[in-house]
């Protein structure tokens, strides 16, 4: 083909695109690239030919470009050039254009024979956008915005993967660099699934895909998120000002690589291409490992944000994905499944305990949802008729649920919601009255702006009538969980829904009344339970819901903290306000974690309820008033009380008869109990009080009649301190009197004052006859000096905190008719602090003043030094004492007298160097909290552990909170994961600051060949027993290395040559820090050998052996004598294999030649089995002799105790060498591919969880028996009946179900096994204890008869059973636990005593049996069991501390004894098995094998050996 023929092949843009055209992308050695075109070329093009088009497009590109010009020169002629494609396939010779598709664009990689490959090429991909595209950028957005918008493209291309393949999601958020990191289906370079289409603005791959994510089942997990197609390349210049995606798909074996820079994107314009570099590179290891086939990468670089809260960040993360990281609707049988494997800095998703809707869901009741579904239609007309050019209709889906959170225990659950998201750190601007009572999902994913407040048909706060009060309260109980598909539309930041489109408008204001004149833009359908509502019945249904969780589940009525009074059936309910014919009459009550009680001074303020809509009310608490019988849920309360403006003996009375009790209401008012929630009602200070008073005094004069000195004796006057009071007082005709005082009387009389003769002058008497005559009388009036009682004036108690001071103490004194006194001197005041048991604290600093009028006594600055807070915690309860000698005085008030803050942490015991192993578990290891003064910091207290080369093995986050020893115990959680000779380091912070870090070093150990290596070594022959070492610095051999199967811990020994490729790596067991590879084959070419030893779990314990190899040259040699005619090699001798190697060259010409390689072959498998089997009896010995020596040092009690220790591995191997029952068969399915049944199989119950103590678990085992310890949990009588089929006469089908199945595995069931039904048991239906992640049972301590709890209970075995983490979401479809459910089935009451004598002293107070830990058991209706179990089936036990540390470890060494022993025996077994049978094979054989040889000797003389 000439020139101008292969010229003519480009196509250019003038030339006809007609035909067939194919485009590559041409990637040049020194990192530029070409594109190219040909049309309808020949099905074949010579590759000079295609690579002279590839030279004359750069050189024309070259010429234009600069950046081309300062490049290396490609060398086209003296280099045999050849190219690369997508399968990494070399092409050298013709370009096949059968393997193109036209109209695509290729990449193909040219080489030019340089070492120096370019790993980065300019101008690779074309990312210039439309321009209308710029025009709709999003505004600015936040850092998480941003994150989630990029993690959205990953959870769209790993739900592509398919139902059962595995779908990963990692991000890790550094300083330096932030990643995300999927195993989805990846991009490549061809056009449908290129990876220009993630950096090209509005070339979203998945933007197509909004119609199917178009109705479908809620909660609609189809995370078809693309909208706008500018999420990935907008999100990652937000994050940072580099970005490289990194992608692969299945069918091509390099990775894609795209740059983007923040420089570029805000360049870009209209009239330039915007073109970004590119790569392509191999898979890493790594990336191998997690993607199986396909990933995308996404790395920010030089991120702008680079001081974050990861812990927040986790907990943000899985609110915004949670339905994607925990769901249980996906499952038919409601069981919680993880659809998508979410990892941020390393930590599952799943394991994060906090965040807004894990706390949520945390506080919500266990009773039915109110839920809905809506269907929206809107024709985008704009005068709603549809034409023949009408655009088609929008449809959009939802799903509405509504979940109740109760009145607990004095206080709202949404108010704890608040208080825990503020204590996680968390910043909320909200509280209790503008809590967002709506959250939006948009398939699945949260929009964490749209925070709305009541829907309109949730807003009933307006309602009127008799329970309109409760209805008040109890629409602010409730938040709506709203779950919407792709029909509605977002907002381009994907926050919130779009705010102007009509669908979001009608989803707003759903449940809005609709006159007959309004139109309705948006088209609405209500479905509930399969029926259509208006929205009318849908308000309708909504408020007896309501009712029905306040009536089952609200405690409000259930605060009263005293005695209550019970009136039943009162006549006037209606003043009273109430509804209820029982009521309950209490005088303290508890609310919102405050006690209000009777004769309590409060203001009520304006508009908080009814009769205080234009003044607030000043009041006195009498009594409160609670509808039902105690232990009632639901109902209303209210309080009475009575106006400051009506007198002690018109307010309400309580009558209490032997018959009956009634409660007139008289002058007092009845208030709604909500006025405290809203916090309208608050608690009056005495000051305030008076004031108040005062004022209401002066407002309302009074006449005064002229009393005799007799009078004032009995009068209240004296209080005035010697005042002198004048009077004139005008003489009136006495029926002008009558009818004055007729008409003052008929105006509102009030309360008498004292009052001069200026005030007359302007009073309203002055209007009398003038001619009356005049009196005056002066009155003195004298003080009472003398005080007889003194009260502290800040409340009932006072909280101080060491080393801070004391609250402003005011102090009052008072005479006998409860007038206050002035203080004359305040020389000797003294306060004293002291305990319960005799300890004096010292206060220091303080200062005493008396106010300018002399009536309160301020103390301030008073501060409280101590370091013996720790004799009286946790309560800290002391006494406050303030006393004067001179005035004379003593006040004692309660005082809790608090450590400082945190000051000093300190690890103990110490880190020590033969700790720092890796795989090491510090089984005693703790922090110790303390303030500026030595005391331990009060429980609660929470810090962050920051660990860099450790684990906790509890997975519970980085938060951790101060128990009340004042420590964060980490014994037996803490795991050191880093390798040898690395840096670890723990780091404790408490706000923001570092309190200590601790930064050690591990271990170092170095990988040596103690045995060593032949100089050389002959092609074809092999290296054998090869031995292994990992020794200290100094040279020793460190003997813990030892493979066992505790903690995980494999010590193996990985060897790798290139005669093996990964798969085929051969591993070999370390035994005490030593290794013997028996066998390593070497090339049958010469040259240098190289394999690879490393450690199998600890990559830095690896070395590199080199071993020259050559050809063994063919020369003469003599045979060994061979006596009795027959040859049985049973020795591993190097040379000999080498000589029968060669002899086996020689003779190599017919079949008797064949039989002898068989025969030495044979020899010499049979000389390697011996070999062994004498290194295992010695293992097998050695084992048994060290562990014998071991038990002699612990004592019979403490083995005993030991062996109750299982691991639940341990007890899954019992459970599998029980033979023919169904759990058996169950622990070896659940090892292998997960059967259809085995979805709704929940577990064994011997596996539910652990226990803290061996005796616990032996006497709980022994206590079900091993029928139910071995019982079967399943989730429905649908699932139990499944798994075992009859045939006609009433036989077991042993052909099919879980008989199948056992039958596979090579067991059978023969045996019968109970199965229960989870769904199907009764729950527990009371009290869970708050906060508690294992959901233990409030159950109250059994009492005696005398009122007091047993001595020696130590609980009830129904919470003394941890459930295994995987357990813990389990639920009912009524939201009921495995605790509530199988436990309480299980134990019911069972409780747990100490000792016998304890538990036969509690027989009173045995409901449902117990049990004690020295071998006792009370079962049902007094039936007691007597004799000693030893159950061979046991709940998991993981405490040891129960025993001393030496008899810990010297255990651990029997167990790891144990396990050698067992896995010498076990191979033993096997090669003595192998053994005979080669044997048997051998003496078979033996008479050919001498003819054999026989036939030999001629044949070997024939070539001269």
């Amino acid at each position: 083909m000439d020139g101008n023929a292969k010229r003519k092949l480009v196509l250019r843009k003038d030339d006809d695109d007609t035909g067939k055209a194919y485009r590559f992308k041409i990637l040049l050695p020194n990192g530029t690239s070409v594109e190219l075109t040909l049309r309808d070329p020949q099905p074949q093009m010579p590759l000079p030919d295609f690579l002279q088009l590839v030279e004359d497009a750069y050189n024309g590109a070259r010429e234009h470009n600069q950046s081309m010009k300062r490049k290396k020169d490609i060398n086209w002629i003296g280099a045999p050039l050849f190219l690369h494609d997508s399968t990494d396939a070399k092409i050298k010779n013709v370009i096949d254009f059968h393997n193109y598709k036209p109209h695509k664009c290729h990449i193909l990689q040219l080489h030019d024979g340089r070492t120096e490959i370019a790993k980065s090429f300019e101008n690779m991909w074309d990312l210039t956008p439309d321009i209308d595209l710029l025009l709709e950028l999003p505004e600015e957005y936040s850092f998480q915005t941003a994150l989630a918008d990029l993690i959205d493209n990953s959870l769209q291309a790993v739900w592509s993967n398919g139902g059962n393949s595995r779908k990963l999601i990692r991000v890790i958020v550094g300083p330096d660099k932030i990643s995300i990191f999927d195993n989805g289906p990846g991009m490549d370079d061809t056009d449908d699934n290129s990876l220009v289409k993630w950096g090209k603005l509005g070339a979203s791959l998945h933007r197509n895909s909004k119609l199917q994510a178009i109705g479908g089942k809620p909660p609609y997990l189809m995370p078809y998120f693309g909208m706008f197609g500018y999420g990935g390349p907008i999100a990652s210049m937000h994050l940072g000002r580099r970005a490289s995606v990194s992608s692969k798909t299945k069918h091509v074996k390099k990775v894609y690589m795209l740059h983007l820079e923040r420089e570029a994107l805000l360049n870009t314009c209209s009239e330039v291409k915007w073109k970004t570099d590119g790569g392509i590179r191999d898979p890493s290891k790594d990336e191998i490992k997690d993607c199986h086939g396909s990933f995308t990468m996404v790395e920010i670089f030089d991120p702008k944000v680079k001081d974050f809260d990861i812990n927040r960040l986790q907990c943000h993360l899985k609110d915004i994905y949670f339905p994607y990281i925990q769901c249980d609707e996906l499952s038919e049988r409601g069981k919680t499944i993880t659809p998508i494997k979410f990892q941020v800095n390393s930590v599952d998703l799943t394991e994060i305990q906090g965040g807004e809707v894990a706390i949520t869901n945390l506080h919500s009741c266990n009773g039915p949802e109110f839920q809905f579904q809506l269907r929206l239609s809107f024709s985008p007309d704009s005068d709603g008729i549809k034409t023949a050019s009408s655009r088609e209709i929008q449809v959009a889906n939802a799903r509405l649920r509504v979940v109740y959170f109760p009145f607990t225990k004095g206080k709202e659950n949404i108010e704890r919601i608040l208080e825990k998201l503020a204590d996680d750190g968390c910043v909320i601007r909200e509280n209790f009255l503008n809590f967002s009572r709506v959250s939006v999902r948009r398939l699945g994913r949260l929009l964490p702006d749209a925070r709305w407040t009541l829907l309109p048909f949730m807003d009933i706060r307006n309602k009127k009538g008799n329970r309109a009060n409760i209805l008040k309260r109890c629409s602010l109980r409730v938040k709506c969980f709203i779950e919407t598909d792709a029909g509605f539309k977002p907002t381009q930041t994907k926050t919130d829904l779009a705010h102007h489109s009509p669908l979001t408008t009608a989803l707003k204001n759903i449940g809005n009344k609709i006159s007959d004149n309004q139109k309705a833009d948006v088209a609405i359908e209500i479905f509930k339970d399969r029926k259509v509502l208006t929205p009318l019945q849908l308000e309708k249904e909504y408020v007896e819901w309501l009712l029905q969780m306040h009536g089952q589940y609200d405690e409000e009525a259930d605060s009263g903290e005293d005695q209550a009074v019970i009136i039943v059936n009162p006549e006037n309910k209606k003043e009273l306000r109430i509804s209820s014919d029982v009521i309950r009459v209490h005088k303290v009550l508890k609310r919102k974690e405050k006690l209000w009680k009777h004769g309590e001074r409060i203001k009520v303020q304006k508009g908080a309820c009814a009769g205080c809509h234009k003044n607030t009310v000043f009041a006195t608490i009498e009594y409160f008033l609670l509808e039902g019988f105690e232990g009632d849920a639901g109902g209303d309360s209210r309080i009475i009380c009575r106006s400051m403006d009506i007198p002690d003996k018109n307010g309400c009375l309580l009558s209490v008869t032997d018959e009956n009790a009634s409660l007139e209401i008289r002058g007092s008012m009845s208030i709604p109990i909500g006025v405290i929630d809203s916090g309208k009602l608050v608690a009056v200070a005495s000051i305030e009080w008076e004031n108040r008073l005062k004022k209401k005094q002066q407002k309302s004069p009074a006449l005064i009649d002229l009393l005799g000195s007799d009078h004032y004796h009995d009068s209240e006057v004296d209080g005035l301190e010697g005042r002198m009071i004048s009077m004139q007082l005008v003489a009136v005709e006495s029926t002008k009197w009558d009818n004055r005082v007729n008409r003052k009387q008929q105006k509102s009389p009030a309360l008498i004052d004292l009052l001069g003769s200026d005030h007359y002058q302007d009073s309203e008497v002055d209007g009398i006859d003038s001619n009356c005559q005049s009196y005056e009388r002066n009155v003195i009036v004298k003080p009472s000096l003398a005080a007889v009682k003194f009260t502290l004036q800040t409340g009932d108690r006072i909280d101080v905190r060491v080393g801070s001071p004391f609250p402003t103490l005011a102090i009052a004194g008072y005479d006998s008719q409860d007038k206050r006194v002035p203080f004359q001197s305040i020389s000797d005041v003294t306060i004293k602090i002291k305990t319960a048991n005799n300890l004096h604290f010292d206060v220091c600093g303080m200062k005493n003043t008396i106010t300018s009028d002399k009536l309160t006594l301020k103390i301030e600055d008073a501060m409280v030094i101590s370091n013996e807070l720790d004799k009286i915690r946790p309560s800290y309860r002391t006494s406050l004492f303030i006393e004067s000698k001179s005035i004379p005085f003593v006040l004692s008030v309660p005082c809790r007298v608090y450590p400082g803050v945190l000051k000093l942490v300190e690890l103990k015991p110490k880190i020590t160097e033969d700790q720092l192993v890796p795989g090491y578990i510090f089984e005693e290891f703790m922090l110790e909290m303390f303030d500026s003064y030595g005391n331990h910091v009060p429980k609660g207290l929470e810090v962050t552990i920051t660990l860099t080369g450790f684990i906790l093995l509890n997975h519970l986050g980085t938060v951790h909170q101060v128990d009340e020893e004042g420590r964060i115990n980490l014994s037996g959680l803490l795991k050191l994961t880093a390798g040898y000779g690395e840096n670890v380091s723990i780091c404790i912070t408490f706000e923001n600051k570092t309190m200590v870090k601790q930064d050690f070093s591990t271990v170092r150990r170095i990988l040596r060949i103690a045995s060593g290596v032949p100089d050389f070594c002959a092609a074809g022959g092999h290296l054998e027993n090869i031995d292994f070492e990992i020794v200290n610095p100094d040279g020793e051999v460190d003997r813990k290395i030892h493979h066992s199967d505790k903690d995980g811990q494999f010590h193996m020994l990985t060897i790798k040559s290139d005669l093996l490729n990964a798969e085929e790596s051969v591993r070999y067991t370390f035994m005490h820090g030593r290794c013997t590879v028996p066998l390593i084959r070497i090339p049958v070419n010469d040259g240098i050998f190289c394999f690879e030893a490393a450690h199998s779990q600890y990559s830095e314990l690896c070395l590199i052996v080199q071993v020259p190899v050559f050809k063994t040259p063919n020369k003469k040699f003599d045979l060994p004598p061979t006596p009795n005619k027959s040859i049985i090699f049973l020795q591993d001798d190097p040379v000999l294999n080498q000589e029968c190697n060669l002899m086996l060259s020689v003779v190599n010409n017919d079949n008797d030649d064949k039989k002898l390689g068989e025969l030495i072959r044979l020899g010499e498998k049979i000389a390697k089995l011996e070999k062994r089997l004498n290194l295992y009896n010695e293992g097998k010995a050695e084992a048994e002799q060290e562990m014998f020596k071991l038990l002699e040092m612990v004592q019979h009690y403490q083995v005993g105790n030991m062996d109750s220790l299982f691991t639940k591995d341990e007890v899954v191997t019992r459970i599998k060498r029980v033979e023919n029952w169904a759990s058996s068969v169950f622990c070896d399915l659940s090892t292998q591919e997960k059967q259809p049944f085995m979805e709704d199989i929940i577990g064994v119950v011997a596996l539910l969880g652990t226990v803290q103590r061996p005796q616990l678990s032996r006497m709980l085992a022994e206590y079900l028996g091993e029928d139910r310890m071995l019982g079967v949990i399943c989730r429905s009588f649908d699932t139990a009946t499944s798994l075992q089929n009859y045939i006609q006469n009433g036989e077991i089908d042993s052909e099919q179900a879980l008989h199948a199945q056992a039958a596979d595995l090579g067991r059978a069931i023969s045996k019968r096994f109970l199965v229960i039904c989870f769904e199907e048991l009764r729950p527990y239906t009371r009290y869970l204890q708050e906060n508690d992640s294992q959901r233990k049972l409030a159950l109250p301590n059994p009492r005696l008869p005398n009122g007091s709890t047993p001595p020696g209970f130590m609980g009830y075995a129904v919470n003394m059973v941890d459930l295994d983490i995987n357990h813990l979401q389990t639920r009912t479809a009524s939201g009921h636990g495995l605790r509530e459910t199988v436990l309480f089935s299980l134990f019911k009451k069972l409780q747990v005593y100490n000792t016998k004598k304890s538990m036969e002293a509690a027989r009173a107070s045995i409901e449902d049996g117990a049990v004690s830990l020295d071998g006792g058991i009370i079962r049902e209706n007094g039936i007691h069991s007597l004799g000693f179990g030893d159950p061979f089936i046991c709940f998991p036990c993981v405490n040891q501390k129960n025993l001393p540390p030496e008899t810990r470890a010297i255990w651990t060494q029997i167990e790891e004894l144990k396990s050698d022993f067992r896995r010498n025996e076990e191979t033993i077994k096997v090669a003595t098995k192998y053994h005979e049978k080669y044997l048997k094979k051998f003496r078979k054989k033996e008479n050919k094998y001498a003819k054999l040889i026989d036939r030999m000797v001629p044949e070997t003389e024939s070539f001269g050996i």
